[in-house]
């Protein structure tokens, strides 16, 4: 994912246990020095106060879904949105 999204991105894995947070930082910690990666980080809370901590509106991210009605392209970069958001269950009750 880290070689995917670019070295000039940033990738944050949201929700998870202090454990898994604390595995995944030592192993990204190992990878710092390869350029050619992401930027990563662990958070324990969960993407939606991830986003408002960053002052990110729902507005501002493009929710990447299997199941979309069309496929994501190259003006969706046009700069609208500030993240893109995939891998992820979301409940609103």
């Amino acid at each position: 994912m880290r070689t995917l999204a670019g070295p000039s991105a940033q990738v944050y894995f949201t929700n998870l246990s202090q454990t898994s947070s604390d595995s995944l930082k030592k192993i990204f910690g190992e990878a710092s020095k390869d350029d050619a990666l992401a930027h990563a980080s662990c958070h324990q809370i969960d993407v939606l106060n991830l986003m408002k901590q960053a002052s990110i509106s729902l507005e501002e991210v493009c929710l990447l879904d299997p199941k979309a009605e069309k496929e994501l392209s190259p003006p969706d970069g046009d700069g609208r949105f500030s993240w893109f958001l995939f891998g992820v269950c979301i409940q609103l009750l």
